[in-house]
């Protein structure tokens, strides 16, 4: 049962390490650049948090469930239409809770989505909850369970070292950056890498 809970960890740690590409990748596609996200390590444990709640809640496309109960629905595509909609609607609630929190503690809004059609509040949109949602559900239909017995298949007690140091340092890190962004009321930028004269920069930029 504890190597469980470790494999689960580490697949954790490796979504909390993609959520930091992707939020790079959409900086530097729309905005020129790319940061620290406002941690010191290349990790945003909220994604993997997230994930992770999803897993737990809804399982996966092919065995979706609901708080660790099979759903009896028998059509797939039913079925995956479901559990797209259930990711869509947390995503969407999920950063419009977040947004909204660090604008009433932190007084100021970390990122805005208002330039960006169908947007819901500055901190969520339809485009990007879908895309979002998209990226998600692939994750969990093709990768978290392999990837969650990759983890399962490595000797328990190197496992368990590698989950509980990561898992450390991610909680850290994140608590840090709160605690900062709350004295502060910013975010802490340790380095910037400037992409704005990247051909995909320019290219996406020229057709919006």
């Amino acid at each position: 049962m504890a190597k469980n809970k470790y494999a689960f960890s580490m697949v954790i740690t490796l979504i909390s390490f993609l959520g930091f590409c992707v939020e790079d990748l959409w900086l530097s596609v729309t905005k020129g650049y790319m940061d620290n996200r406002n941690m010191i390590f290349p990790f945003l444990l909220g994604y993997g948090l997230a994930m992770g709640a999803i897993y737990l809640l809804f399982g996966t496309p092919d065995k979706m469930t609901f708080l660790g109960r099979e759903l009896p629905v028998a059509n797939v595509k039913i079925r995956s239409l479901l559990y797209f909609l259930a990711v869509f609607l947390c995503v969407s609630a999920g950063e419009i809770l977040v947004g909204k929190t660090v604008e009433l503690t932190c007084h100021f809004c970390w990122w805005d989505y208002s330039w960006i059609p169908l947007h819901i509040t500055r901190y969520t949109s339809v485009p990007t909850s879908l895309g979002f949602a998209a990226l998600i559900y692939l994750f969990m239909d093709k990768l978290f369970v392999p990837i969650y017995r990759y983890f399962l298949s490595w000797d328990q007690k190197f496992l368990k070292i590698a989950a509980t140091v990561l898992m450390t340092v991610m909680a850290g890190d994140f608590l840090r950056s709160g605690v900062l962004m709350l004295v502060h009321q910013t975010t802490q930028k340790r380095w910037v890498i400037n992409t704005a004269g990247h051909a995909l920069y320019q290219l996406v930029h020229s057709i919006l």
